[in-house]
């Protein structure tokens, strides 16, 4: 029987691809575009493959990966023969230690229950030199972390810039940006993550509630019937120490 965590993200494997960010193109060529291009990496792993738009993309430059998801329904739509998929926990990855050369995670970390853990399981997992590349959802300043968790309304907490770094004290951090997807629809985001009327109702209204320091810097405006936001994410290559 699945859990409540499992049931979740079978409920939204459908619609997921749906999300704007999920497979925008500059985005996604921002976080490739960290991996260093003079190194042929043998064993790369996701965690958090989903519906693998990032491994679709990646496979093009490595003979094969791993993915792990906690969903298995996610994954059915990855057919591509060198991407291999396994339903797997991030919290215990079912990897010897040094197995892989490069590990990357995109948009997993709210998620985790113990982001500390996961990140200890990815250095353990890694080779020395090991390259680990990341990126996240952030808010657009700590003065509004409390208000970012607040409006998403789903009892998760996104982490702040900060924050994120002091996870990474193991690795040499390499490189360090921030992307910003401009002008992103709530409605999209809403109608492909999130099936309860009730709930993307309360999440509108809490938008349209937001401090003036919030709206001010997501550059909040409104367009027929939709709310529009820009939406920051950090952007990490690092190395195992």
């Amino acid at each position: 029987m699945k859990n409540y965590e499992e049931e979740y993200w079978a409920s939204r494997s459908k619609n997921y691809n749906g999300t704007n960010w999920v497979k925008n193109d500059s985005f996604m060529d921002a976080f490739l575009s960290l991996l260093p291009t003079d190194i042929y990496f043998k064993n790369v792993l996701e965690i958090g493959i989903g519906t693998g738009a990032v491994a679709k993309e990646l496979i093009k430059r490595v003979d094969k990966i791993t993915g792990i998801d906690i969903s298995e329904e996610m994954m059915s739509g990855i057919q591509n023969p060198q991407i291999n998929t396994k339903v797997a926990d991030a919290h215990s990855l079912p990897f010897g230690t040094t197995s892989h050369d490069l590990i990357y995670m995109r948009n997993v970390l709210h998620y985790l229950e113990s982001p500390i853990k996961v990140i200890s399981e990815i250095n353990r997992c890694l080779e020395n030199n090991g390259y680990f590349l990341f990126s996240q959802v952030i808010p657009f300043s700590d003065k509004i972390s409390k208000e970012y968790d607040w409006l998403i309304n789903r009892n998760i907490h996104y982490p702040t810039s900060r924050e994120i770094v002091d996870l990474f004290r193991n690795f040499s951090i390499i490189e360090q940006s921030e992307f910003i997807l401009k002008s992103q629809s709530v409605n999209n985001w809403l109608n492909n993550t999130c099936s309860d009327k009730d709930i993307k109702n309360e999440i509108v209204l809490r938008h349209k509630k937001t401090s003036p320091d919030y709206k001010k810097m997501v550059n909040y405006y409104e367009e027929d019937g939709d709310i529009l936001i820009d939406i920051k994410h950090l952007l990490l290559l690092a190395k195992k120490i």
